[in-house]
């Protein structure tokens, strides 16, 4: 499974970058919370000071099947990742499905310093990214399959026990057996 990666930046603040992604359903912030209007006002102040924003797209190659929760924490991973030894780096990020191709948007600001990337650092974004993917999928598949058994297991019970409830239904409806039904007599 592929995973596309774009990034670029700017020598300026981020209030163009950020307006922009929040076009859809919203920016959300490093702990995958949507941000509020002065989160948003806070980031871009940051970024003016720093005078310096980078943008980065993520985008993997099934992000259609992937929900927006999936798709939040995958960036999350990716982008945790990328600015652990980044001391000033912070980031909002939004998902967009407005294309063919669903991505993440992503929004850093820091130093330039630790917003610079060369050929090589942009390399090692996509291979954390194609890793934290297929971390992701392996943890997904995991998950699928086990509420899959645990469905089967359950659609299985259900299945004996309706079949030991027509089993009890089945001996109610034909009556006592034909020795009782002696043993009770006409009088009974």
């Amino acid at each position: 499974m592929k995973v596309f990666t774009d990034t670029n930046y700017r020598e300026h603040g981020a209030r163009n970058l950020v307006e922009y992604l929040d076009k859809e359903k919203g920016l959300e912030n490093r702990a995958g919370e949507e941000m509020s209007d002065e989160e948003i006002e806070a980031f871009i102040e940051k970024s003016e000071e720093y005078e310096f924003e980078r943008e980065v797209i993520i985008s993997p190659q099934n992000g259609t099947d992937l929900s927006d929760d999936q798709f939040s924490l995958y960036t999350r991973q990716v982008m945790s990742e990328f600015c652990k030894d980044r001391n000033t780096a912070t980031y909002c990020y939004a998902i967009h499905r407005d294309t063919d191709h669903p991505h993440a948007q992503v929004a850093l600001t820091g130093t330039k310093r630790d917003l610079w990337m060369d050929k090589e650092d942009c390399e090692q974004l996509r291979e954390r990214a194609q890793e934290q993917f297929h971390d992701q999928h392996r943890e997904l598949t995991k998950e699928l399959s086990h509420q899959f058994e645990q469905t089967l297991q359950h659609e299985t019970t259900h299945e004996l026990e309706t079949e030991s409830d027509r089993d009890l239904d089945h001996e109610q409806d034909s009556g006592p057996e034909p020795e009782q039904a002696q043993a009770q007599g006409p009088d009974s």
